[in-house]
């Protein structure tokens, strides 16, 4: 008899059945973190919410996981009232954050179904998962790209959200998560560069006649309860809604091709100059022959 001592190994997982028919069916959640640097807030964490229907997302950041609970109450009457469907299932893993006796007792109450991916497999849980993991590198890539500090990271994770529901198409599908959610098509006409240069509009009433009507800042995103940008105010040293703002996206240069920054880095080889020795002709054109002879181990 063969021993599986040594030779099990994990079971396939099997492919999805079926999806959702309505918004609310099923709500997928997660919570990723905690990050490194806390947000000027406080937050660690950030927790999603995903509407398996529409594949509309929702975000939230966290202090500590013990929040989670409070912001499914609060995703709940908001998702609720805007699409006047009631939640029928939650799915998640089963972290402390989602297994709580006041979260059992809500769910319960509000004849919320409960569903939990097994211990250490993710991948029964593979949409949040995946979209944790989009949101992750969108956010990470923002930031490093425009040089924001990373104290920003929430930020930048709120405007990933809002970028991938107003443009995300699924496969076999025409339509983005915002046009299937709210059944209008979405407007990017105010999407602009994160982490550019802004200028913000000082409405201070008591300014005198020569003090400058402008505040240097950082754009940080799209303000979720107005028509407005969210902007880093250099002067106030906190994060402002605004909607009068001039974004200087001319001036942003990513930090990839700053050569400023490069200048400084060490980690960078001294750019060429026209005083130093040129490699002779001859000998590239002698190497070029030598890589045409040598067999490529890549096809």
């Amino acid at each position: 008899m063969v021993s599986f001592l040594g030779m099990q190994t994990r079971t396939n997982f099997p492919e999805k059945e079926g999806s959702a028919s309505k918004p609310l069916e099923l709500v997928h959640t997660d919570i990723c973190g905690p990050f490194r640097t806390r947000s000027p807030r406080g937050e660690e964490y950030f927790i999603l919410f995903i509407d398996d229907f529409s594949r509309m997302v929702w975000v939230g950041l966290l202090k500590h996981k013990d929040e989670a609970f409070e912001k499914f109450k609060a995703f709940k009457a908001l998702a609720e009232n805007e699409s006047d469907h009631k939640i029928q299932c939650l799915r998640s893993d089963r972290g402390g954050e989602f297994t709580s006796n006041e979260f059992f007792d809500f769910c319960e109450e509000h004849g919320i179904r409960r569903e939990f991916s097994t211990a250490r497999t993710p991948q029964q849980n593979g949409v949040v998962e995946r979209m944790n993991r989009t949101v992750q590198k969108m956010a990470g890539a923002m930031l490093d790209e425009s040089g924001t500090p990373t104290t920003f990271w929430g930020e930048a994770a709120f405007a990933a959200v809002v970028i991938l529901n107003k443009t995300n198409v699924q496969v076999n599908n025409t339509q983005t998560p915002h046009e299937i959610w709210y059944g209008e098509t979405p407007s990017v006409k105010n999407f602009k560069i994160f982490g550019s240069k802004c200028y913000i509009k000082n409405n201070n009433e008591q300014l005198g006649k020569l003090e400058p009507r402008v505040d240097e800042g950082i754009l940080l995103g799209y303000s979720p309860h107005s028509k407005a940008y969210k902007c880093y105010n250099k002067r106030l040293g906190r994060i402002v809604d605004s909607i009068d703002v001039v974004v200087d996206e001319k001036g942003y240069i990513p930090r990839q091709v700053n050569y400023e920054n490069i200048k400084e880095d060490e980690d960078y080889p001294p750019n060429q100059t026209n005083d130093e020795e040129e490699e002779p002709q001859e000998a590239l054109e002698e190497q070029i022959r030598k890589e045409e002879k040598t067999p490529s181990r890549y096809v």
